[in-house]
């Protein structure tokens, strides 16, 4: 008997520790649940408003960039620069004065960065939808008697030209340093990289691909170091062409610029 109620303490002590840690646990638990699912919470709305402001601007976008192209548009029939064959005409307006590019681009413009821009029209004149490999182009120039190919760069890669000129550090490229549910992620480009980019993605060009009887054009860039005079000797060279839903594939274009400057 007297060992039975000198166990009875320990085991009721046992338990009474036990309940004890579960409590805090359980609380512990609790806490981190509220904590994660409040963080949660947050980054669902954060990531509703993201969405909201993108596409707000996607729509402006769409509409800057059909008001820019309708002020833009001449008709590439009357251009210097073309060439045709097969029922594709292709037009190209290289912009050399910085007049021009203050017309476009106001303040920060791609010439500031040495970068040029040459305003192309492709113009389907056939019944079947053409596709033009933007990729593929080339602006072929002859620095010095050395002939050299140029790919055209993105918008996005121009507006790190105008914005951060000499290789100035992007705020931007900082990241979160905490390992939590939507953080981590790279920030936005701030406001005035933003403002760049968006009028140099309106006024590129829009899409590889051209409607029957439709004209598409827009701006191509490249980084000319600032040598503006090289484009009264280039030609725009224009492969990987092909009328879709079919094997034929189309001559390859090269177009020369100087007219445009005779």
């Amino acid at each position: 008997m007297n060992s039975l109620y000198q166990l009875r303490p320990q085991r009721f002590g046992f338990q009474a520790f036990s309940c004890t840690i579960h409590r805090i646990t359980g609380g512990l638990r609790r806490s981190l649940e509220t904590r994660y699912y409040t963080l949660m919470r947050r980054n669902i709305v954060c990531g509703v408003l993201l969405a909201g402001a993108l596409l707000a601007d996607g729509v402006a976008s769409i509409a800057l960039q059909k008001d820019m192209r309708s002020a833009q548009q001449k008709d590439p029939a009357s251009l210097p620069a073309k060439e045709t064959h097969e029922g594709l005409l292709i037009a190209a307006d290289p912009w050399i004065d910085a007049a021009v590019y203050k017309v476009q681009f106001k303040k920060k413009s791609p010439f500031d960065a040495g970068i040029a821009a040459i305003d192309v029209y492709f113009s389907n004149e056939t019944d079947k939808p053409i596709q033009v490999d933007l990729d593929s182009i080339r602006l072929l120039v002859s620095p010095e008697g050395q002939r050299q190919k140029l790919k055209a760069i993105e918008p996005d890669t121009v507006a790190d030209r105008i914005v951060y000129p000499g290789g100035a550090k992007d705020p931007s490229s900082a990241r979160a340093k905490i390992p939590w549910p939507g953080l981590g992620l790279k920030k936005p480009h701030e406001k005035k990289w933003e403002e760049v980019a968006v009028i140099l993605r309106s006024a590129a060009v829009p899409s590889e691909i051209i409607a029957p009887k439709k004209t598409v054009h827009g701006l191509l860039y490249f980084d000319l170091d600032g040598h503006f005079d090289l484009l009264r000797s280039s030609r725009l060279y224009v492969p990987n062409l092909k009328f879709i839903g079919s094997d034929k594939n189309i001559f390859y274009f090269e177009v020369e610029l100087s007219p445009r400057h005779q």
